[in-house]
């Protein structure tokens, strides 16, 4: 058992999400890390009166109960208020092996990764502990577990952007 399991969001979801990112000047920055990350992410919040996004967390909230339900977890959990799309120009990336708990975000509990755009040359992520790398395709949620058992990294491609939304969910 290795915890990471696949879903599938609706693909109009993922053009909507890139759509706002692309019009967003307010939450725009140079995506932040202590590692090798090189991206442009723009913030986006659980609570938001934007239709689209509330439509992707009306989606993610339901992968989440399937996540929750077949590992039987009782903690109760929400998702975090802050979550992010990230944008990753040509050889671009987070290739830094990297995993999302620390003492500043202990309550992180799980992550969620959504690919926004398919990526045929590279692009996944890589997840080494368990053997695993998943592929940038369009649709493809990723959920795994937030803390040091579950390292991974972003697979750069040399010819290709990629744009991800990702969060967490921690313990209400």
């Amino acid at each position: 058992m290795n915890f990471i399991e696949q879903y599938k969001i609706d693909t109009y979801i993922c053009d909507d999400m890139i759509q706002y990112y692309k019009k967003n000047t307010e939450y725009k920055a140079k995506g932040v890390s202590l590692g090798s990350k090189d991206s442009t992410d723009v913030y986006f919040y659980t609570g938001t009166t934007n239709e689209n996004l509330n439509n992707f967390f009306k989606q993610l909230n339901n992968c989440l109960k399937q996540y929750v339900s077949k590992y039987n977890i009782t903690n109760n959990l929400r998702i975090h208020m802050c979550n992010n799309i990230q944008h990753y120009e040509i050889s671009k990336g987070y290739p830094g092996l990297h995993y999302e708990r620390d003492k500043e975000v202990s309550t992180r509990q799980l992550v969620y990764m959504l690919y926004l755009n398919t990526v045929t040359d590279k692009g996944g992520t890589e997840f080494p502990f368990q053997n695993i790398t998943t592929s940038a395709v369009k649709g493809n949620l990723v959920i795994w577990p937030a803390d040091f058992t579950h390292p991974h990294r972003g697979i750069i491609s040399d010819t290709q952007e990629k744009y991800i939304a990702t969060g967490w969910i921690k313990i209400a």
